[in-house]
């Protein structure tokens, strides 16, 4: 019994040292924003790979 709340009280301590939790939305805002960076990662990568294979810059 005595380490269960050993446990419990280890938990609850690290748990508050991580800090306060997110809001709400901001979990979905930078999922989104790491999306929309991936995509125009690979986008602009791709544009810039066809700009070097035919030499002429396509819109």
């Amino acid at each position: 019994m005595e380490s269960k709340m050993r446990k419990a009280a280890s938990a609850k301590s690290s748990a508050s040292s991580r800090g306060p939790l997110p809001r709400r939305g901001q979990i979905k805002s930078i999922i989104a924003a790491s999306a929309l960076h991936s995509i125009c990662s690979v986008l602009s990568r791709a544009s810039s790979d066809h700009y070097h294979s035919t030499g002429k810059v396509v819109f």
